[in-house]
């Protein structure tokens, strides 16, 4: 079986190492060794998206996470022409007072399910990734549009380097590659 060796590298290293792996060669089975709980959740999904399942063990420090092909996957389906993705790095909406620049965001968060069009992603990374979890309004409003059918993600690096991994309330946790993904995939809507 094949082997990837992604031991002490970051989010998203050892899942591009993965797919990279699964482009070039689609085998039937490999496996990747990372050194955190977050690499491997990371994995995972990336599986479940390709036809994949995983199965992870972990002895000392080392997480080995097993790759079993389930299911050949169709070239990704083309996003339509109105589709798009919100994306905020931050809990404010542009620059200015502090306090005010957290109210405006709030005031586009609640503006946001109300419209005829939703986005089909809202993607949260770095500061972002505290309206998922600290801030009761926006957890509120990024409720409904899930319920209304739009995904958020956080980004699981950022979430675990605030130390809100815990605490996330709405949404599914992601990482870096799947956010460039989405990025170069959607029309993107990043408010400033």
């Amino acid at each position: 079986m094949k082997e990837i060796n992604a031991m002490g590298l970051l989010c998203p290293r050892p899942v591009i190492l993965a797919k990279k792996l699964i482009k070039e060669e689609s085998p039937k089975d490999f496996c990747v060794l990372v050194d955190n709980e977050i690499a491997t959740e990371n994995l995972a999904k990336m599986a479940d998206h390709l036809g994949y399942k995983t199965k992870t063990s972990k002895e000392d420090k080392t997480y080995r996470v097993a790759f079993e092909k389930v299911k050949d996957i169709e070239a990704e389906d083309k996003p339509q022409e109105d589709e798009f993705i919100v994306v905020f790095s931050s809990d404010r909406l542009g620059l200015g007072d502090e306090d005010f620049s957290k109210k405006l965001l709030e005031g586009f968060l609640y503006s946001l399910p109300e419209k005829e069009s939703l986005p089909t992603y809202v993607v949260l990374y770095n500061y972002g990734v505290r309206l998922s979890t600290l801030n009761e309004n926006t957890v509120s409003d990024l409720k409904k549009l899930e319920e209304k059918g739009t995904t958020v993600l956080s980004c699981g690096l950022c979430l675990n380097n605030y130390g809100l991994k815990d605490s996330l309330k709405v949404g599914q946790i992601t990482n870096m590659d799947n956010i460039v993904d989405l990025q170069i995939k959607y029309k993107v809507v990043k408010p400033c």
